[in-house]
Formats: structure tokens, C-alpha cells, sequence
């Protein structure tokens, strides 16, 4: 195995040039006799940087003095950076000289650190569930494989990349090229795009100039042509190696997408085998509590009937109808969730008339909780629907919605057509929910904020649009509200269609 060979260029302004070797690590720069490199000279302090090779990159990190230091013209922070080879060091206002890196074979010293991370991996994906562990250690190598300055893993939500985040992280509002996250998303194809060689053929976007990006490398996290997600990786100085090891890199997003492949299949399996144990139990228990709560019910009712307008008792006979039909309401959720559906009875529908129809009881309930309602339907929005499933999934989405309002506030919903398909979207101005929590929301039994409920409502929304063929997407950020946008195949209006008439079925 050839041994790294780094050495220092010294250039000066009257045209002198000195090379010196590299030979220890850390190798220290400074007008003190006892550096590894003496420099004598206007604006050098006496612990000016030191060099250090770590895990076959070279890194640049700052003295004890603080003295200005720059790479490639931008300036080194606290922590360090990597230096590629033909890095140009400037030492300060100043200084007559400047410092080129010259380094060769300086990956091959990490050749056996490289394989035995590949090999943990491997192991850990075939040994354990802990996707997140899984991931961590893929970024990790991924960045100190590279010697990229940034990585970040998105993981593909529907049509969109959401940033995977494990543990707390103060980086909110990451800034990365979009285009080039979106390229490989959609092409299945890793891209990585030297911009300080200046390559032909590679385009430079917007975002790459704005955030000053001299180095982007993306691989697709796929499993034969599913792409699951992206790794991001970037820099703002030249990558240490001028071609990145494309293939050991492949590899590590590869086991990236197995772990998360075999992630989701386990949650598949285990949501399939708590679904039918539910549907056990319901079946069980909701036939033997249906009788008597349409007795106590009935009796309630019946009670109320007969008693004068002025008993004390009648308006705790209407509290026990009341809990009576939400615990008839329950039961029916647990039903719907947990049995086999029955084939979808489908009609061409407009998606405004669904709409207005589950409007209209709900209006007493908006009034009192002071929630305005804005609406913008396409009349000519159809979508070949069950429709009693349908008016059920907006009943749930709009008692969410009134339920995060408790204050009152602004329920918005829309409907019309994009690129062929049909899209439905319910807005409220309520309270909003953290990422984990929306990451949650059609989890079964899952509840927040709410004193009552089963957790039911989203898993029974997603399954019956999913049944439809269609596609459920939350975004909501805390304050900040909550969307819920329903994809629905479109439909096309009936050759001689008659007045418009209300949808027949309440929700269940």
C-alpha cells in the first residue's frame, strides 16, 4: 500500500518557491523557531495553523494564536476544514506568502478503515431494527469518507424529500441545491458536480452560487429502481480526493436503503397483525355492547319523553343519549378499521357536493366555535367515488380541523383538478403539530391533544382513500396550522348529466 506523501508548496511574492514535506502530524505553521515550518515574516503569528492528516484527508485547523487564516480564500473556523489537493493557504493580511497543498495518494491509507465500516453496517442491518443507528452511521462514513463539509440524509414522503433528523439538531432550516437533490430523486442516478474544476457540461445552478458551493455530491438511496431517498453531501472547498470513491460511497447509500427497506416492511407487518388482532376483538366485544347500548338509549330516550319540561331529571337523561351515541360512534370506528371492507360502490361525483353536504350539520357547531369558512370548489372536479366512504373521510378531517380550533379560526377547503387527478384540501388556522407527531398521525390508536377519541380518524381517512387509489399528505408545523390534501384519480363528467343532487349516505 503506497504511504500519503503530503508536502507544502512556498511561494513568494518575488517569484521564490520552496517545497517541504509533510512529515509529522500535527505539522505547525508559525514565526516560532520550534514550528515545523519557521516563517519569519509581517503578519505571522507565532502559532499561526497547523496541518494534521486524519483518516487519509489533510485538515487545516487555526492556531492558539487566532490569527487570520484562510483556504482558498475563505476563512477557517475553530473547528478546521479539509484541504484537497492544490489548496492555496493565506496566512494573513500581510504576509508575503502563500502555501499550496501538494498531496498524493492520500486516500489509500483509509482503504481497511473504509472496509471494516462497510462490514459494521452490513452487519448491523442483518442483526438489528435500529434504522436510526443504520442511518447514522451511513451519513457519518458517507461525510468522512467523501471529506465533504455537510451531509444530510432526505428521505422521499409522496412526491416530496422531507430531511431525516435523528436526536436534536439545531439546524432547522437547512440550505442545500434543490435542483440537484430533485435530479437524483427523480433519475435514480448519483451526481456529483466539481464546481471549482469547472467541467464541461456541468451547469451551475442559482443555489449552488448562492450558498458558494465549490463540490455536491448526491447519491440515491434505491433498491432496484425505488428510490427511497437522497444523501446530500457538500462542500464549500475542493472534496480532498478529486474523484470520490462513486463506488464505496454507492455502497454505503445501498445498505442505507435496505435498513430503511426492511424498516417499512416490518412496520407493514406488524400494522397487518395489530389490525388483525383488533378486528378479533371488535367483532368480539362491539357485537355483545351494540344491544345494550341501544337499549340504554332507547330507555333514555323514552324517559325524557315522558318527563315534564321542568324535571330535574331530563337533562341527565339527555347526557346518557349522548354518551350513548359516542359510544356508539366508537364501536362503529373500531368496525370500520378492523373488518375486511366491502367493494367500493362507485359513481362520478363532484367533490364540491361531498363538500357542501358535510357542511351543512356541522353549521350550529361553527358558529358556536366562532370558525369562519372559506371555500374555493371547482364545480367541475369529479372523481369516480363511494360516496358514503368519502362524506366519512371529511367528517373526520373537519372534526380535527374544529377540534384544533378550539378558539375559533379559519377552516379553509379547496377542490380542482392538477395534472389529472382530482385534489381536495382541508386547512384549519389551528394549533398545528410537531414533526413527530405529524410523522405519526395515521399511526392507529395514536391521539393528540384530544380528551376523547379512539386515534382511529386518520387511519380510517388514509385506508379509504388509499382504497380509492388515491394519496393522503399532512403538513402542519406548530402555530402554524394543519393541511390535509386528498389525490383522488379524476373522474369525467357523464355524457347527459342531470342537476346536481345531494349525495344519499351519512357518514358511519
Amino acid at each position: 500500500m503506497p504511504r500519503p506523501m503530503v508536502r507544502l508548496e512556498i511561494a513568494s511574492k518575488d517569484g521564490f518557491t520552496k517545497i517541504v514535506p509533510i512529515d509529522r502530524t500535527p505539522f505547525s505553521i508559525g514565526s516560532e523557531s520550534s514550528s515545523s515550518l519557521a516563517l519569519a515574516a509581517p503578519g505571522i503569528a507565532p502559532h499561526h495553523a497547523q496541518i494534521a492528516l486524519l483518516g487519509g484527508a489533510c485538515h487545516l485547523v487555526p492556531g492558539t494564536s487566532r490569527a487570520p487564516l484562510f483556504a482558498d480564500g475563505v476563512p477557517v473556523t475553530p473547528g478546521g476544514v479539509a484541504l484537497a489537493h492544490g489548496a492555496r493557504i493565506q496566512l494573513g493580511p500581510g504576509c508575503p506568502y502563500t502555501l499550496r497543498l501538494l498531496a498524493e495518494n492520500t486516500e489509500a491509507g483509509d482503504g481497511g478503515d473504509r472496509l471494516v465500516t462497510l462490514m459494521e453496517i452490513a452487519r448491523t442491518i442483518t442483526s438489528s431494527l435500529a434504522v436510526e443507528d443504520i442511518l447514522d452511521r451511513v451519513l457519518e462514513g458517507a461525510v468522512r469518507f467523501s471529506g465533504a463539509q455537510r451531509g444530510y440524509l432526505f428521505l422521499k414522503e409522496g412526491d416530496r424529500l422531507s430531511r431525516w433528523r435523528h436526536g436534536p439538531s439545531g439546524e432547522d432550516d437547512v440550505q442545500v441545491s434543490v435542483s440537484v437533490l430533485e435530479e437524483v430523486a427523480a433519475t435514480g442516478r448519483p451526481v456529483y458536480r466539481d464546481v471549482a474544476a469547472g467541467e464541461p457540461g456541468q451547469s451551475t445552478t442559482d443555489s449552488i452560487v448562492r450558498l458558494r458551493l465549490q463540490a455536491i455530491l448526491c447519491l440515491p438511496l434505491a433498491v432496484r429502481q425505488d428510490v427511497l431517498g437522497v444523501v446530500y453531501l457538500d462542500s464549500r472547498l475542493r472534496l480532498p480526493h478529486h474523484r470520490p470513491d462513486l463506488p464505496l460511497l454507492e455502497a454505503l447509500a445501498g445498505l442505507a436503503a435496505v435498513a430503511i427497506q426492511n424498516s417499512h416492511l416490518v412496520e407493514e407487518r406488524v400494522r397487518a397483525e395489530r389490525t388483525s388482532v383488533i378486528g378479533q376483538m371488535a367483532r368480539a366485544v362491539v357485537h355483545d355492547l351494540r344491544s345494550p347500548l341501544s337499549s340504554i338509549r332507547g330507555l333514555a330516550e323514552l324517559l325524557r319523553e315522558r318527563a315534564p319540561q321542568g324535571d330535574p331529571a331530563r337533562p341527565h337523561l339527555t347526557t346518557i343519549m349522548a354518551e350513548a351515541d359516542r359510544l356508539s360512534g366508537l364501536t362503529g370506528d373500531l368496525l370500520q378499521f378492523s373488518r375486511e371492507a366491502p367493494p367500493l360502490l362507485r359513481s362520478t361525483t363532484r367533490l364540491a357536493d361531498l363538500v357542501r353536504q358535510t357542511l351543512k350539520p356541522l353549521g350550529p357547531r361553527l358558529q358556536r366555535g366562532n370558525v369562519s369558512v372559506s371555500l374555493g370548489l371547482d364545480e367541475e372536479a369529479r372523481a369516480s367515488v363511494d360516496a358514503p366512504r368519502m362524506l366519512r373521510v371529511l367528517h373526520n378531517l373537519l372534526a380535527n380541523s374544529l377540534d384544533a380550533m378550539r378558539g375559533g379560526g379559519l377552516l379553509d377547503i379547496r377542490c380542482g383538478r392538477v395534472n389529472g387527478s382530482c385534489q381536495l384540501s382541508v386547512r384549519d388556522s389551528g394549533c398545528g403539530m410537531p414533526e413527530n407527531v405529524r410523522r405519526r398521525v395515521f399511526e392507529p390508536f395514536f391521539t393528540h391533544g384530544k380528551a376523547q377519541g379512539t386515534g382511529l380518524g386518520m387511519a380510517i381517512v388514509q385506508r379509504i382513500v388509499e382504497e380509492h387509489g388515491g394519496s393522503v399528505r399532512v403538513d402542519s408545523a406548530p402555530g402554524e396550522g394543519t393541511t390535509v390534501t386528498l389525490a383522488l384519480p379524476a373522474a369525467e363528467a357523464p355524457a347527459a348529466e342531470a342537476p346536481a343532487a345531494s349525495v344519499q349516505g351519512a357518514p358511519a
